[in-house]
């Protein structure tokens, strides 16, 4: 998970915002009133942001493997919809309290039937539900500092409440899911690459590196958190 830069919203969220407090609806309701072309232009916007990356496990989305019938980008509020009521209902429509998010490993089989073995099958939102993050902001650099990972492709925290955000809250370990493999596969490619440097050019290599994944903007290397937790790593050891 790496730092988000909040954009501006798009035409249209503001009216619809302030039309829907005007008419004293509840959360819930204001946001079943966004629909399409300004929900498209919502989810597009968020995507553009994030880097065309889950704003949890930084998996690509819409995922290669999303299933026909099941949307592969949805809207995630940071401040769950639930715990909202109408003193504070127009979060349900406030662009800074807006995420997109992957399809949080929901499976599906023929005719239409969901297959869900158990909660622990999700991640992401599907897997947080309303659960309230106790320290994680995907805005707030500072909350994020504590993360690491490890060789095999999983997520932690020195931070005890940051790592109870990550793996219980959203289980970005989920033995079920892929997010594990895949990023143990996109960190050992950047090992293999930097494997072929020449032992006196690997830390200017590794602070490069550093430098283009912490800069990507519209369409961000999938898992970057990771390659960019390593390339710290190096780059710190070889100082």
């Amino acid at each position: 998970m790496i730092k988000i830069k909040k954009g501006t919203e798009p035409e249209g969220l503001k009216e619809l915002r302030e039309d829907s407090m005007l008419s004293e609806l509840s959360p819930k309701e204001m946001f079943a009133e966004l629909k399409n072309p300004l929900k498209a232009q919502v989810i597009e916007s968020l995507r553009h942001e994030q880097g065309q990356l889950c704003v949890y496990c930084m998996s690509k989305i819409p995922r290669e493997d999303k299933d026909p019938g099941i949307a592969g980008t949805t809207i995630e509020h940071f401040i769950p919809i639930d715990s909202l009521d109408r003193g504070n209902a127009e979060l349900a429509l406030d662009y800074n309290n807006l995420f997109a998010v992957c399809h949080g490993n929901v499976k599906k089989r023929t005719k239409g039937v969901r297959r869900i073995r158990t909660k622990d099958d999700l991640t992401c939102d599907k897997h947080r539900g309303s659960t309230k993050f106790r320290k994680i902001n995907p805005c707030k650099k500072e909350t994020l500092q504590t993360i690491f990972y490890t060789l095999d492709g999983r997520i932690d925290a020195s931070d005890a409440d940051v790592r109870f955000d990550l793996v219980n809250t959203l289980n970005l370990n989920c033995a079920s899911a892929p997010l594990i493999t895949e990023r143990k596969a996109a960190l050992d490619a950047l090992i293999n690459e930097i494997g072929k440097v020449e032992e006196e050019y690997i830390h200017s290599y590794c602070t490069e590196m550093l430098n283009a994944f912490m800069n990507e903007k519209d369409s961000k290397t999938p898992y970057a958190g990771i390659l960019i937790w390593y390339l710290q790593t190096m780059t710190a050891a070889l100082a």
